[in-house]
């Protein structure tokens, strides 16, 4: 009796030990990645060995320098966001060409160390912005010595690969982003039309809600609970957020919302691609990130003149049954009247959603931040960094570049 019992417990031993063996087979090997054999690995994701999380990634064309000073040669630069274990978090530079520039870390108005989320990182040179915990942070140059924020952050970047202590940027203004702020991106729309900034959310049920003024129905039915804000971008110097503000003299003059987006749920990332061969406002593409956990991501890819159409989008008013109101922003008090919430009854929702998709890749899990140069929309990713690394099936170390198609 006793070596009938010895025997089914080896037995049942060795068939947990066989199917967990199997399962961790099948979790680590067992999955193939067909469209990431359209990606191109481009430049090492700086900071994983030094307990970077890897949010935001943001470009800037500018000149390559030696010993502080510009020279005539440009190049590409990748601005990555990363909080961190301990500590401020940072902004990891690297050029294209020349590699690992340095890092900065980042103060807040009033002196303290930043030690948000950073979910977004984006520059037309002139401002930076980040994105993170509901708030969209501002950075402009410090001073004349430099030629705009971009490249102060290139250069204060460098000084902390020299061993030096100069590498800090002091955000000069933020503004409430009526969401959560989980991504940025920032749209070169050639010389003819105004340049757009886009900040958006990350909606996944239990964990990271949506107010309900942000659920809609599409057109095609579908149930979105999650948005992206559109904005015009300002170049004028004077401008502290570097984009267009409300025109209403009554209330405060903050960033001015100019068109809405619905998009699904669990976005990381958005980018959108221009279309070199013509000026409409309404051409190129647009990919948005997926992710959640140690599943594979969806890079989505949708024509932009299909979710631009009249047809694809309503009034906020109408679906929702009162005007936007924007978080903050008040009308002052009027005799013994309480202020009142500004609102605008004029912005349109767009639907990014499966009616307007043209194709779904799927590759390695945990995308994050997206920028575009050239054409090529670079991927950075999650998975390489300290926290992951022992449960992800590809621990991805660099930034991946591809050309979408359909």
């Amino acid at each position: 009796m006793k070596h009938k019992k010895l025997l089914i417990t080896l037995v049942v031993i060795f068939s947990v030990f066989i199917f967990l063996a199997t399962f961790i087979m099948i979790w680590f090997w067992g999955d193939t990645y067909h469209d990431f054999e359209d990606f191109t690995e481009s430049a090492q994701i700086p900071g994983l060995d030094e307990g970077a999380v890897p949010q935001g990634l943001g470009n800037y064309n500018g000149p390559i320098f030696e010993n502080g000073i510009a020279t005539s040669a440009k190049q590409d630069y990748l601005f990555i966001s990363a909080y961190m274990k301990e500590g401020p978090s940072r902004i990891y530079v690297t050029g294209l060409n020349t590699g690992y520039v340095g890092y900065v870390t980042m103060k807040n108005e009033d002196g303290s160390d930043y030690t948000g989320h950073c979910g977004g990182i984006a520059t037309n040179g002139n401002r930076l912005w980040i994105s993170s915990d509901s708030k969209v942070f501002v950075a402009a140059r410090s001073s004349n010595a430099y030629t705009n924020i971009a490249e102060e952050v290139i250069l204060r970047a460098a000084s902390s690969a020299e061993g030096g202590e100069q590498n800090v940027i002091n955000f000069t203004a933020s503004f409430e982003a009526n969401c959560n702020a989980s991504f940025i991106y920032y749209f070169d729309a050639s010389s003819s039309n105004t340049d757009k900034l886009y900040v958006g959310e990350f909606y996944r049920p239990g964990n990271y809600e949506t107010p309900e003024s942000h659920h809609v129905t599409t057109n095609s039915g579908a149930e979105q609970k999650a948005f992206v804000y559109e904005y015009n971008v300002s170049t004028m110097d004077t401008n502290k957020y570097g984009l267009s503000t409300l025109t209403n003299t009554e209330v405060e003059q903050v960033p001015r919302i100019i068109t809405i987006y619905s998009i699904p749920a669990k976005i990381q990332g958005f980018a959108r691609i221009p279309d070199n061969s013509t000026t409409s406002s309404s051409a190129g593409k647009l990919v948005l990130s997926e992710s959640w956990g140690l599943a594979n991501s969806k890079l989505y890819y949708y024509d932009w003149s299909k979710i631009y159409l009249s047809a694809n989008r309503a009034t906020y008013t109408s679906l929702k049954g009162q005007n936007f109101a924007y978080k903050g922003v008040y009308y002052p008090a009027r005799g013994n009247q309480p202020p009142v919430q500004y609102t605008d009854s004029s912005l349109n929702v767009y639907f990014i959603d499966d009616s307007v998709l043209e194709r779904t890749y799927s590759v390695p899990s945990m995308s994050e931040g997206l920028c575009v140069i050239k054409n090529r929309v670079f991927v950075l990713f999650e998975s390489g960094c300290y926290k992951y690394k022992k449960f992800v099936r590809q621990q991805l170390k660099n930034v991946y570049y591809f050309i979408p198609r359909q």
